[in-house]
């Protein structure tokens, strides 16, 4: 950062801070002691101006008040916040009080500033900071005369002061670091350590060393009168065994080869996770009482919470087994009910320790997920170490692996190495899928279930089992890369061609998927999929979805996005503006064509862009084409002309930003009071559902065998509360009330269909939907809902669009009334 921004010319650091901006962001949250400030309550990253009054306060008093002590990381800080409250005071009240609110509030608990603030101005806690108070807020940090404050507010072309200035103090108040992590600061040498430094040029290594060896030769002298023999010699330096009282629900089985413990069937019997683990780990030091009792994993140089407590926690039903040779523990294996091996750890020879989690495919082939540590007990407090990377390589083997599994045929999983690759899959809908698929998700229309002039419908949701193998093969990939642990379903949109019919038992479907988008976002890199479906070699519909990988990012120059055909109707008002179009280099008239542009005329585009990206913000190339059409004389579209545009380096797009400027709404008429609710408590019957007990029957169904969804240990490993219910299952599910609700039981009258995932569903959740027509697209009803959970949040949006039911208009003729 050096090199590449704060040495450049003051003029350009911000442009090239802003390049950037994603990237330093992350880093300073993740390592850096002065964090960026803009968040949000939920814990969004934001720019300042996005946080509202009551968020700044709450903000600043986390980054500047040590709160387990119970102080101010510096005076001055106080006086920080306490001026900026009162500028919210002038800002929110039109006449001064009599007594102002900030001399109310050093008698109080800091922590509770921004309550106070919100009880007296309600408006602060959602309005946002105007841009005077941005300037004033960003104005407070730079004050002479105080501490620089603990965070980065802005990148401007001050960030270097905000960034290095008077950097001693920190390192020096652990305490008022994030986390109180210590690998956030820098160490500094200061005049105590001056003193030592006898050598010129002498390496670190050399320093360290000497530091780390005469620590030791102290702690000799003053215990051992410097006599290294009588130094005890143990397993590794760390908490002493702790016999665990034997729980009288366990059935505990020891012999000098094995202890066997049998967990009782109810979850309120089971054991405390610390008595569990102290169980486990036995009377003596060794690798398995290391495992289960560090409260860290060294993750080269980061410690991580020791997830193989949780792996390893006590569960209904279970039998664990720890072998021993010699008295110590050199395998531990856990069985379910049935016997089945779920989970075994030992340790090698060489200290390596495999924790295996033996996960069962859809077709009951079984697949081993290992993590691997290293068991160093020379490391003292630390003795498990571990490597993030290695666990997302092994997550990624296990997907892949899982793949395989749950094919019929196992076909081997063929790598995708290059983005623009299209992959397809084939699948033909039976009888025995549709009623099976149709009773997982509680869909009970009739059309599935009774045939009608010999054809049995299937749901829409065969769209997505069709194109299921291929997009799990592309988010396994070499071009998506690892992740897989962290992916969250954003959203996933279906619409049907125009006069193609429902689908129904024998169809053959066949998908081509391939990726349209892999980006780098604030929380993680984000792909989209795009799929076509054909039935007889016609396309029957679209579906494009998107996933989001959490805390894991793809290079820059890898990031690209594609946005094919995008319908962008315009007008133009004047003939000037009409030569403005024409002028473009992009805008190549056909050879052939005979119509002219008219003023006030729509003209409707067909784009295909793709982009790349060179940073955040800026593409590498962009590349638009596409087709141009109007309404010829015989009320049939006419193509007149196409759009071939590329380009290097740029910051935007300019034909969809010149089309952009003429662009019409699309023929969407909103309802002016917001529409009207189709779910009432009249049919509140309908809008409900129950999530069933596993989520094992789904995901036969649907050939989504994702062990997240599955596998409870691995669920425990993802750090999910319990295995997640698909999206796609709550989709589904929600659709069969679409259907029922404001389709009037007619499923073919569906032609679009978008949804939404906002939060985490889990089996046994209940459900209920709410549905709105709030308007008309196309001669199709517009319905908008959203699915909660029965006394919770919100977990889906979705958009669907329904045709008008057909009717009919009977003329009778003349003597009809006799």
């Amino acid at each position: 950062m050096f090199d590449t921004i704060l040495n450049q010319p003051r003029e350009k650091r911000e442009a090239l801070l802003l390049e950037r901006k994603d990237e330093i962001i992350s880093r300073l949250n993740n390592d850096y002691m002065r964090p960026w400030f803009g968040q949000k309550t939920d814990g969004r990253v934001v720019d300042l101006e996005e946080m509202t009054y009551t968020e700044v306060i709450s903000r600043a008093v986390k980054l500047m008040y040590v709160a387990h002590q119970q102080r101010w990381t510096n005076a001055s800080f106080c006086k920080f916040v306490i001026d900026f409250v009162d500028r919210v005071e002038r800002r929110m009240c039109i006449t001064a009080p009599e007594t102002p609110l900030s001399a109310e509030l050093f008698d109080a608990d800091p922590r509770e500033w921004h309550t106070r603030v919100s009880e007296r101005y309600p408006k602060s806690v959602s309005q946002l900071l105007t841009s005077e108070d941005v300037q004033f807020f960003v104005s407070l940090c730079k004050r002479r005369g105080q501490k620089p404050s603990p965070f980065i507010p802005v990148l401007d072309v001050d960030f270097g002061v905000l960034f290095m200035k008077d950097m001693t103090w920190q390192p020096d108040d652990l305490d008022s670091v994030i986390d109180q992590d210590p690998q956030r600061v820098c160490i500094q040498q200061g005049p105590v350590a001056v003193q030592y430094s006898t050598i010129v040029d002498e390496p670190v290594k050399d320093i360290l060393d000497g530091i780390y060896h005469g620590h030791i030769a102290s702690l000799v002298q003053r215990l051992h009168d410097g006599d290294e023999s009588r130094i005890p010699v143990v397993e590794y330096i760390g908490a002493e065994p702790v016999t665990a009282a034997l729980s009288e629900s366990l059935d505990v089985c020891e012999t000098e080869t094995e202890r066997v413990f049998v967990l009782p069937t109810q979850a309120d019997r089971l054991p405390e996770l610390d008595t569990w683990m102290q169980m486990l780990a036995g009377p003596h030091k060794s690798w398995l009482h290391a495992l289960v009792t560090a409260p860290v994993i060294v993750q080269g140089s980061k410690y991580a919470d020791n997830y193989t407590r949780k792996l390893l926690r006590a569960r209904p039903g279970r039998t664990a087994t720890v072998h021993l040779e010699s008295g110590l523990p050199s395998l531990l294996t856990i069985t379910n009910a049935d016997g089945e091996l779920e989970l075994t750890t030992k340790c090698d020879a060489d200290r390596t320790v495999r924790l295996t989690i033996y996960h069962k495919s859809l077709n009951s082939v079984v697949v081993p997920f290992s993590l691997e540590f290293t068991y160093n007990p020379s490391q003292n407090l630390t003795p498990i170490h571990g490597s993030k990377q290695r666990d997302n390589e092994s997550v990624r083997q296990l997907c892949i692996d899982t793949w395989v599994a749950n094919a019929d045929d196992l076909t081997p999983f063929v790598d995708v190495v290059d983005p623009n690759t299209v992959v397809k899959s084939s699948f033909t809908i039976t009888e025995e899928h549709s009623r099976g698929f149709c009773e997982s998700v509680g869909n009970q229309a009739w059309q599935y279930a009774f045939a009608r002039d010999g054809m049995l419908q299937a749901p829409m949701e065969f769209l997505h089992v069709a194109l299921m193998r291929t997009s799990l093969r592309l988010l396994q990939s070499s071009v998506f890369g690892v992740g897989q642990v962290n992916v969250v379903h954003l959203y996933n949109d279906v619409t049907l061609e125009d006069g193609a019919r429902s689908l129904i038992l024998g169809d053959e479907l066949i998908a081509s998927t391939r990726i349209d988008g892999l980006v780098n976002l604030v929380p993680g890199k984000k792909i989209t999929l795009y799929c076509t479906v054909e039935r007889h070699g016609k396309k029957v519909a679209t579906v494009k979805s998107a996933f989001l990988s959490r805390s894991h990012y793809i290079d820059i120059g890898n990031a690209f996005e594609r946005y094919p055909q995008q319908l962008i109707t315009i007008v133009l008002p004047s003939a000037a503006d009409i030569a403005a179009l024409e002028l473009n280099e992009w805008f190549i008239y056909c050879e052939d064509t005979a119509a002219t542009l008219k003023p006030n005329a729509p003209i409707e585009f067909c784009l295909d862009s793709e982009y790349r990206y060179k940073s955040t913000n800026v593409y590498s190339s962009i590349n638009t084409t596409g087709t141009v059409t109007v309404q010829g004389q015989n009320g049939k579209r006419v193509t007149i002309a196409k759009v071939d545009y590329k380009w290097d380096t740029a910051v935007k797009d300019p034909v969809v930003e010149f089309l952009n400027r003429f662009k019409i709404a699309s023929d969407v008429r909103q309802f002016a009071d917001g529409g009207y609710a189709l779910t009432t408590k009249a049919n509140v019957h309908l809008s409900q559902a129950t999530v069933p007990n596993s989520n094992a029957n789904y995901a036969k169904y649907s050939l989504d065998g994702n062990p997240f969804h599955l596998n409870p240990y691995i669920a425990d490993f993802a750090e999910l509360p319990g295995t997640i219910t698909h999206g796609l299952w709550t989709s589904a599910s929600t659709r069969a009330i679409v259907e029922n609700v404001a389709a009037d039981g007619r499923p073919e009258r569906i032609r679009a269909y978008r949804t939404e995932f906002t939060g985490m569903v889990f089996p046994t959740d209940q459900l209920e939907t709410e549905l709105v027509h709030v308007g008309m697209k196309n001669g199709r009803m517009l319905i908008k809902g959203q699915t909660a959970k029965i006394g919770g949040g919100p977990v889906m949006d979705l958009t669907a669009e329904i045709d008008q039911p057909l009717t009919a208009y009977v003329f009778t003729g003349q003597g009809s009334q006799e």
